[in-house]
């Protein structure tokens, strides 16, 4: 029987390596915040991670745009759309990614399976950052919050707990943590944008909603207030928050152990127990 043990959500910024490489001012910061997140996870020490990801029109484009998929394809390279940055050959656990597959589909969900594709940076930059001593296997569950018409909350919330079931039911024991990689206000190249900059946060009060939201452990008022309009409002980018109720969904919903975020950038970095954990 698989295990629930956990999970962080993270944002997947691709100039943040190199932000920390040439330790400009910034870098302290993002030691801190992905480091703490690093720290939950050796703790958690999980055998597998389902990653939750919005693909950047690279993996999907307009010939077809699923609104879910899990890749089961032995492993991805990545990152597809930055090359300059580090690559890396991402192990993927394909017997449980086919066995969540087939379980969420006879539940009720049409998710694909993907085969064949690389991953881009939102999933290259979290590992890099999560996992980069831990030969961790992955499931990704590609979610389409780039892309509208996106999938409502509540149903990203349901293909989550959907998932937990499927793992819970494996019959191998296994450690699974849950990984949500994305934004809660941004704008990239849009009419959104900055003054200064191709990138905006154009709505820097509901990333204070969703923070408000997460730490009182209210993913139901959450998941109503994550509507498409909503997320519209808060830039091209954040719909991003769909992964983080995926996430969410999986491991349970209570209040993160820990918990902040960067406003001015329109996201955050957080830490769930999974509820079973909590009452051990």
């Amino acid at each position: 029987m698989g295990e629930i043990v956990g999970g962080v959500g993270v944002p997947h910024t691709p100039h943040f390596p190199g932000i920390v490489d040439r330790q400009e001012p910034l870098a302290a910061e993002l030691d801190r915040l992905y480091g703490t997140a690093a720290q939950h996870l050796r703790d958690l020490a999980p055998d597998v991670l389902i990653f939750f990801t919005c693909d950047h029109y690279n993996t999907f484009f307009i010939e077809s745009v699923p609104i879910f998929s899990v890749g089961v394809a032995p492993s991805a390279c990545g990152p597809s759309d930055y090359r300059e940055l580090q690559a890396y050959e991402v192990p993927i656990d394909v017997a449980l990614a086919r066995r969540i597959q087939a379980h969420v589909v006879r539940s009720g969900f049409d998710v694909g399976i993907s085969q064949e594709f690389e991953f881009d940076h939102p999933v290259t930059i979290p590992l890099h950052f999560l996992t980069p001593a831990m030969d961790v296997p992955i499931v990704p569950v590609f979610i389409n919050g780039l892309m509208p018409p996106f999938p409502p909350a509540w149903r990203c919330r349901a293909l989550g707990a959907t998932i937990r079931q499927a793992i819970e039911e494996t019959p191998d024991t296994r450690r699974v943590a849950a990984v949500a990689s994305g934004s809660f206000s941004l704008e990239i190249g849009g009419p959104l944008i900055s003054a200064q900059s191709h990138t905006g946060v154009p709505d820097p009060e509901w990333t204070d909603r969703i923070m408000a939201r997460l730490r009182a452990g209210e993913l139901d008022e959450l998941v109503a207030e994550a509507s498409e309009e909503q997320l519209t409002r808060a830039g091209n980018a954040a719909g991003e928050l769909l992964t983080w109720i995926a996430m969410l969904g999986t491991i349970g919903g209570r209040g993160p152990a820990f918990l902040e975020a960067q406003r001015d950038l329109g996201h955050a970095y957080g830490t769930w127990l999974a509820d079973s954990a909590v009452h051990q």
